[in-house]
């Protein structure tokens, strides 16, 4: 029989975790085609509680359904807060001056093929940026959070927008252009800026490795004159940094890798998690629910 154990990668829970104060917790999935990651954040504390990481070997929703199955907290009744981040090609950014709430679908499928049957749409400002994130996802993901979690305050995002979010205390203070990159287990984000000021952004399936050098540096020369010498800062889980950081270095000196967020607790059980890998999920912790 196939169970969620057989699926998880990882698992790391704080010893000291009281389940009875689980209603002043967040609970939250950050939900890929592949895979999907789950923490637990004490927001009362600011303390990171449960992270898991796991495999989907079928559907994102057969996936929840044998994890609410299954897990021993995720099917409790009493969680506040519930954040789905959605991890996918369906979004684009648009300058919020030019940006309208009801074309939300029409900037969609300029990128992407998406089905407004199936999908819903959202949005989330980035003041700082002067930029609206649009982004679609499948309305049945949405559907079962709702059917699950009656009286759970529910909140979706989408990765590309918590990745901007989260290394925003990261970007230079000078007017002097930098790439940022984040690459998960089957997605590169790319964020390009001038100073504070946005330039690019974009995210790409990651195929054959040995492309991205010329990918980066394509999208460089969009925002930057400096080149191969613009500053890199990279973030990725362990297993495609071991391939990565190596080959980027042949062609970018600058390059150097990112850290997370340590604006919140948790306990030393979460040491292994290296401090550049998940820049997105750990920056989460400090996103609101707006």
């Amino acid at each position: 029989m196939s169970t969620v154990k057989n699926q998880q990668l990882i698992k790391i829970k704080d010893e000291r975790m009281d389940i009875d104060h689980i209603d002043q917790c967040r609970l939250s999935f950050f939900i890929g085609e592949h895979d999907c990651q789950i923490t637990i954040f004490d927001e009362q504390k600011q303390k990171l509680l449960l992270f898991e990481n796991y495999l989907i070997e079928s559907s994102p929703i057969d996936f929840l359904n044998k994890i609410h199955d299954q897990h021993e907290l995720v099917p409790a009744g009493f969680w506040p807060t519930i954040h789905i981040h959605i991890r996918n090609n369906q979004f684009c950014l648009v300058p919020s001056f030019l940006f309208d709430e009801d074309s939300a679908y029409n900037y969609i499928k300029l990128n992407t093929d998406s089905n407004p049957d199936l999908d819903n749409y959202a949005i989330r400002q980035h003041k700082s940026l002067a930029a609206t994130y649009v982004f679609g996802y499948p309305a049945a993901i949405q559907d079962w959070f709702f059917s699950k979690y009656k009286k759970a305050s529910i909140h979706v995002f989408h990765e590309g927008s918590t990745f901007l979010n989260s290394i925003e205390s990261k970007l230079l203070k000078v007017a002097k252009p930098a790439l940022y990159l984040n690459c998960n287990s089957d997605t590169l984000m790319l964020a390009g800026f001038n100073g504070q000021k946005l330039m690019i952004y974009n995210q790409f399936k990651i195929g054959d490795i040995k492309q991205l050098p010329k990918l980066i540096l394509m999208s460089i020369q969009q925002f930057s004159q400096e080149g191969q010498d613009t500053p890199i800062v990279l973030w990725a889980v362990q297993d495609k940094l071991k391939s990565l950081e190596p080959l980027l270095k042949k062609y970018f000196k600058n390059l150097s890798l990112g850290k997370r967020s340590t604006q919140f607790k948790m306990s030393h059980q979460f040491d292994e998690i290296e401090l550049y890998e998940h820049v997105e999920i750990f920056g989460s912790f400090l996103t609101s629910n707006s």
